[in-house]
């Protein structure tokens, strides 16, 4: 058999000058799947996973960051509303014990203060009642005779005569009216400079009553719970 004279047209090299355009060849399946993408749709899918990969990899770290940022402002706040109440707390006891403090010594002072005033008030009142006392006596020299008289009571009547020491002014005014007004066995009166004005000392052989100003007045200022002698200066 003769081979053809003519030549084959796809048996050459074909120049790039001789090919007006071309476009890219995709072998369909074998299995007959006819949609399944080519490699560069693969690759913009995976584009687009990476894309959307990325995207919500940031959206979970946004959102990671977020409840973490929440969950520690949580913490925080509560941190400080609970160091707040221990601090508002400690303050508060710290001020109602200095308060009790404060009022117990404030009461402490008043209560001294008014015992203080208290005995200031009764010292002057004892002060004002020693004047009208020395003033009675010197303006009244009738006063000595109840004295007299409750001090020879008092004497146990042993049928001893008494005897009644007077200051010696006193005396010289009361001697007379006292011999008339008092009972028998009328008393012996002696003067005696030792006796201050307004009093007397009453003495028997068994026993005396010292009715003298100063006893008297000791025993008056005694029942008031004070010490306070009848002359000061002195």
């Amino acid at each position: 058999m003769k081979a053809s004279s003519k030549p084959n047209p796809y048996a050459r090299f074909i120049p790039r000058e001789e090919i007006d355009g071309c476009s890219a060849w995709l072998f369909s399946s074998m299995d007959g799947d006819k949609d399944r993408a080519g490699p560069q749709d693969s690759a913009e899918e995976e584009a687009e996973e990476t894309a959307i990969s990325a995207e919500a990899l940031q959206a979970a770290r946004e959102q990671a960051y977020a409840e973490g940022f929440a969950c520690g402002h949580d913490a925080g706040a509560q941190e400080v509303r609970d160091a707040l109440e221990a601090t508002v707390r400690k303050t508060a006891e710290e001020t109602a014990v200095r308060m009790a403090q404060l009022l117990h010594n404030t009461r402490e002072h008043l209560s001294k203060s008014e015992e203080q005033i208290s005995r200031h008030i009764l010292a002057l009142s004892i002060d004002l009642a020693r004047q009208v006392v020395r003033q009675e006596i010197t303006t009244n020299t009738q006063h000595l005779r109840p004295v007299i008289a409750e001090a020879l009571s008092q004497l146990v009547e042993d049928g001893l005569p008494a005897t009644v020491r007077m200051n010696p002014g006193d005396l010289a005014l009361m001697k007379g009216a006292l011999q008339e007004t008092l009972a028998n066995p009328k008393p012996e009166f002696v003067a005696d400079a030792a006796v201050s004005a307004g009093g007397c000392l009453v003495e028997s052989a068994s026993m005396a009553v010292d009715a003298t100003v100063e006893k008297r007045w000791a025993r008056a200022v005694g029942n008031l719970g004070l010490d306070s002698t009848w002359n000061p200066d002195a």
